[in-house]
């Protein structure tokens, strides 16, 4: 499920930082986890938090303001509202919780040196997508794909879409996310893989552009992470494309990483 929340600005302060993304992420987290037991509830006994796989299965775009600019690295809203949207790879059933933890909610959203206060002014369940195994996406928040030396190493190395094998990993992705809510749901000889998919893959269209994020800023586990905003076509199962439309494409899809709409 996507959903548009459109938010008022409800104080004085229009100054928000540029890295603002862990703070949304972490608004996000909070309401969706710890404002509704039975909805936490369901996201347990429904396999998103399965041991040390946590499938958050939420991911969301930029922040649209009407009228803002950019001053070093703070953003100035200048108009009084600003539009967000949240995506969800959940069941239909959980609609009515997010719509009632969401509604009329207010939270500010900042750092130490400036805070912007908003209220949820309206939420809209955006239509079903008609699904294709073949569709065409614009990223709205950038994509990581990072690939590690050994399964042992703590480092990372970001990838461009344009490198050998980021078309493989992209997609590797998005079968561990499908593995991890599908497995207890259906039977293992059901589940896609590798193995038993042939033909599955993207195709860019136009130049990737870098982005650069940081997280955690002025904290001890402050963190740059890099990603690439694109578009793409990809071919792959119904239930693949389904699941990086709501649950986002690449990696920390909950920190607003691999937001795309379809073009």
């Amino acid at each position: 499920m996507r959903f548009k929340l459109l938010l008022e600005l409800c104080g004085q302060s229009r100054v928000l930082p540029i890295n603002y993304q862990y703070e949304f992420s972490s608004w996000i987290y909070k309401t969706i986890h710890f404002g509704n037991p039975e909805f936490a509830e369901w996201l347990h006994t429904h396999g998103y938090l399965n041991g040390k796989k946590q499938f958050k299965g939420f991911t969301f775009s930029k922040l649209k303001p009407d009228k803002y600019e950019v001053k070093g690295d703070r953003i100035e809203l200048q108009s009084h509202s600003a539009s967000l949207y949240v995506s969800f790879y959940a069941e239909e059933a959980v609609e009515p919780f997010i719509l009632g933890l969401f509604r009329n909610m207010e939270f500010g959203i900042g750092d130490k040196i400036s805070k912007v206060q908003f209220r949820v002014a309206s939420i809209e369940k955006l239509p079903e997508p008609k699904w294709l195994p073949n569709m065409s996406f614009r990223l709205v928040s950038p994509v990581i794909i990072s690939k590690k030396e050994t399964e042992m190493s703590k480092n990372a190395t970001y990838l461009s879409p344009d490198e050998q094998g980021y078309a493989e990993l992209f997609i590797k992705n998005l079968l561990t996310k499908y593995l991890t809510v599908m497995a207890q749901k259906i039977k293992s000889s059901q589940l896609i893989t590798l193995e038993n998919i042939h033909g599955t893959g993207i195709t860019l269209i136009g130049k990737p552009k870098p982005k650069l994020v940081k997280i955690k800023v002025g904290m001890p586990e402050e963190t740059s992470l890099k990603g690439y905003l694109f578009d793409f076509t990809i071919t792959a199962p119904v239930e693949i494309i389904k699941l990086g439309y709501y649950a986002g494409f690449g990696e920390k899809n909950s920190l607003g990483f691999g937001c795309g709409e379809m073009i």
